[in-house]
């Protein structure tokens, strides 16, 4: 009889030992994480055929200088050709940028590259005198003077460089660099022609330059600032 009291608490115990290995609940929580990353898009900003470029000599408008500029579907290039130039004559072209992403973005350095004809290219001047920044209401809230007169394409990039590297666009934000030294210029209602000008100086005579062509492309390094 001793035996069998001794067996049934050992088998009560196994039971309850066993029960508790199975007492325990679980459940688990979770966290889907979604991520949509932002693009960073500038571009050039084209407000019209009649105001996106202009010639003129000593400062009046002209029809002789013949000026076209023709931006790409994309608006990450555009094409500047001025024709019929000639000592004393000049011609400006809008440098007019949105910063069409959701991030923002500042230029970081601005690199000029001559593909034909140095000693024309180098020949020519250069000016812009003013940076302003439009947010994207299209009201002002920066503007610099910076009178930059370049007589070489290396000294227009460096120029430009120096005068744009510090400048932060918002998203919606619009880039304009202006010129005043032959006529005013601006953007909209306010500013006929923003841009920098191309001048042959009128110091150059006799046969120097005639029926010749020069080409150089500026290239406008931009990088998303945090």
């Amino acid at each position: 009889m001793k035996k069998h009291k001794i067996l049934i608490v050992a088998l009560a115990m196994a039971v309850m030992c066993t029960g508790a290995g199975y007492a325990y609940w679980t459940q688990t929580l979770t966290i889907e994480n979604t991520v949509t990353t932002g693009n960073m898009d500038v571009a050039f900003v084209c407000y019209g055929d009649q105001d996106w470029d202009d010639g003129y000599i000593s400062g009046n408008h002209s029809d002789l200088v013949d000026v076209d500029v023709d931006p790409a579907e994309d608006r990450q290039s555009l094409d500047f050709t001025v024709g019929n130039f000639y000592p004393g004559a000049g011609a400006s072209l809008d440098f007019v940028v949105k910063n069409t992403g959701s991030v923002a973005a500042k230029i970081t350095t601005v690199n000029g590259t001559i593909t034909q004809n140095t000693a024309l290219c180098n020949a020519l001047n250069y000016n812009f005198n003013k940076v302003k920044v439009y947010n994207f209401l299209g009201i002002p809230y920066r503007e610099e003077i910076i009178d930059v007169a370049a007589d070489n394409v290396p000294d227009l990039a460096a120029g430009l460089t120096g005068a744009l590297n510090n400048i932060i666009l918002q998203p919606g934000d619009v880039l304009v660099l202006e010129s005043d030294g032959w006529f005013s210029t601006g953007i909209g209602g306010e500013v006929a022609a923003p841009g920098y000008e191309i001048l042959m100086p009128n110091t150059i005579s006799g046969n120097d330059f005639e029926s010749e062509t020069a080409k150089f492309k500026l290239a406008l390094n931009f990088t998303q600032v945090n």
